[in-house]
């Protein structure tokens, strides 16, 4: 038996361990061996009375992402009674992606008492990519009343892509949390459904807003349609001083037309009352 087996021996029975420091740096072990032969083991560790176990032996089980991991994981989502480790079989279940596996639990998790669970499913959800999931993500972010879990389920009706949440994603440029707004606006530069433009084009001009906006824009607009908007938001932020949506605006603007971008950002930095600002207009087209 080669060093490598016996050390992964060891970890193995080291889950059984009475010390439960002992059990946690072996599941913890486990997991960066990546090894199939720990799947076994740390899916019997998902029953441990130590619930610090039991999330770090999810946590174990996604890093090896082995199929045999899916079901329990997704007992445990359901089942145990430690919402952390539900959060974290949750999250786990979103590094599955390379295998087709039933999804029907998952949005019975979305209804989980604890929001931590339920973002969790979300990211999941976003993560696996499933066509399926939209009705369901749609409606949390129309209802659920933990923005966390809101912020979330727009991310992940972005990477699924469906222009069946389009509608829901305008609405939700309104929701009171800035982090739901952003990500509500990388998902519909997702999406690009050009239904979208116009809503886009209002958010851009808020303050705070400019940064997701304009790149969204940049992906839903035709080139020169979207150049025409950017810089019309430059202009209107420009004139109320809201000069780091400015720089943002720019970031954007000079993916599609350096010549115009360098123009504002020459602009500024030709503004003595801007020198605090300097450096950030100066690495501007460096990032």
């Amino acid at each position: 038996m080669s060093e490598h087996e016996k050390t992964l021996t060891e970890y193995i029975h080291e889950l059984k361990s009475e010390d439960a420091n002992v059990r946690i740096e072996a599941a913890v072990a486990l997991g960066d061996w990546g090894n199939d032969r720990a799947v076994t083991p740390l899916i019997e560790a998902l029953l441990h009375p130590d619930e610090n176990l039991r999330r770090t032996s999810a946590r174990a089980l996604k890093e090896i992402s082995n199929r045999r991991s899916i079901e329990p994981l997704i007992t445990v989502l359901l089942d145990d009674s430690s919402a952390e480790v539900r959060a974290e079989a949750a999250y786990a279940l979103g590094y599955f992606t390379k295998f087709d596996f039933n999804i029907d639990n998952l949005f019975l998790a979305l209804k989980d008492e604890h929001y931590l669970v339920r973002q969790n499913v979300a990211f999941a959800l976003g993560r696996i990519k499933r066509r399926k999931a939209v009705k369901s993500l749609i409606d949390i972010l129309k209802t659920d009343e933990n923005y966390h879990v809101r912020e979330m389920a727009a991310w992940a009706l972005g990477e699924i892509k469906d222009k069946r949440a389009t509608e829901v994603l305008i609405s939700a440029l309104n929701d009171d949390r800035l982090s739901v707004r952003k990500n509500v606006a990388y998902a519909l530069g997702r999406i690009q459904d050009s239904a979208a433009g116009n809503a886009l084009k209002l958010q851009i001009v808020k303050e705070g807003e400019s940064k997701d906006a304009s790149w969204a824009l940049s992906k839903i607009l035709k080139k020169k349609d979207a150049i025409s908007a950017l810089k019309d938001a430059f202009k209107k932020m420009r004139k109320e001083n809201f000069i780091n949506d400015c720089i943002e605006i720019c970031r954007t603007l000079y993916n599609l037309e350096s010549k115009s971008a360098e123009k504002f950002l020459k602009e500024m930095l030709e503004d003595e009352d801007l020198s605090q600002y300097y450096d950030a207009l100066k690495a501007c087209v460096l990032t």
